[in-house]
């Protein structure tokens, strides 16, 4: 009878213990986590370490404790709500990697560090590594700004194998075919638009534009390009470009070399793309800015004319007291 006591005894205080374990268990499984308007939590690849001081975990204990129960593997990723759920839901969706996206904008800059930057604020990525993984010459020209849904864990690489399938995408058949009828490649394409989109911040009057640049190089005219000279002096800002200027030593300077810089002076707008594909048809061969300060070129097709209007340009410089 004593050791049926003490085994009775044993027994209950086994199905206390269990059932304290399992509430503990149930209330840990449904304990609500997350504040009442839509929260996020971001898990970095370099926050899945427990023994690190950036653990995730730190942000979701009861998620954490969840998956460690489990046996659960974590997935690094931007996981968000729309209020209060229970510790399983979340934790669930880390260990299956039911993330969410992120808009991420890529906008059409001229210094790759803008583009990176911008890009950094959306994705895991730092804007360093960012441009070491963008700023090569065969992946510059197909970067296509427009705003990308991308996971937020991504890293640089990641980042730049997404724009380039995003470019194959968008140099689709047509666009091609059209670039391929120009006798240009779509790299030349892209690196003529960017010419055209520093030559002019009016959309309408880009197809022109570039219209202008490929008369010249079907004629073999040096495109005589200022925007080129501005790249290759490494100075945005000048105004006045100078006979010097014309002289400097740079495989972009089109009043030297004939026909098109080797790349892109800056990462143009998908619409100038197209408004080179698209590029007017005419008989214009020179264009200056018109001094109205609208933003207009003055096109002619005889350099007589060219002349004059470049020194209606000129004479405006100088009442300005524009001298560089």
């Amino acid at each position: 009878m004593k050791w049926k006591a003490i085994f009775g005894m044993i027994a209950v205080i086994g199905c206390v213990a269990s059932g304290l374990w399992g509430w503990e268990k149930w209330t840990l499984w449904h304990a609500p986590v997350g504040p009442d308007d839509t929260w996020c939590i971001h898990i970095g690849p370099d926050e899945l370490d427990p023994d690190s001081e950036a653990y995730w975990g730190t942000q979701l204990p009861e998620a954490a404790q969840i998956i460690a129960w489990r046996g659960w593997s974590v997935r690094a990723g931007r996981y968000c709500e729309s209020g209060p759920v229970a510790a399983h839901v979340i934790a669930r969706r880390i260990a299956t990697g039911e993330r969410d996206e992120m808009p991420v904008i890529v906008p059409a800059k001229r210094h790759i560090e803008e583009i990176a930057g911008a890009i950094s604020k959306r994705v895991w990525a730092d804007s360093a590594a960012l441009v070491h993984a963008l700023d090569v010459d065969s992946l510059l020209w197909r970067i296509v700004p427009n705003t990308y849904r991308m996971y937020w864990e991504s890293d640089a690489d990641d980042v730049a194998a997404r724009l380039i399938r995003e470019s194959e995408k968008w140099w689709n058949r047509d666009r091609l075919t059209t670039a391929w009828d120009m006798n240009l490649t779509a790299r030349e394409v892209v690196t003529l638009a960017s010419i055209v989109q520093e030559e002019t911040a009016r959309l309408d009057e880009a197809p022109r534009v570039a219209g202008l640049y490929l008369n010249r190089l079907k004629k073999g005219m040096l495109l005589q390009a200022d925007p080129t000279l501005k790249f290759a002096i490494g100075d945005w800002g000048i105004q006045r470009l100078l006979d010097k200027d014309k002289r400097v030593n740079s495989p972009y300077n089109t009043y030297l070399n004939p026909g098109l810089p080797p790349g892109p002076i800056r990462i143009p707008e998908p619409s100038y793309i197209d408004a080179v594909l698209n590029a007017e048809k005419h008989s214009y061969l020179y264009m200056c800015a018109k001094p109205d300060g609208s933003g207009k070129h003055a096109f002619a097709v005889r350099y007589a004319d060219h002349l004059r209007n470049a020194r209606a340009w000129q004479n405006m410089l100088n009442r300005e007291q524009i001298y560089r």
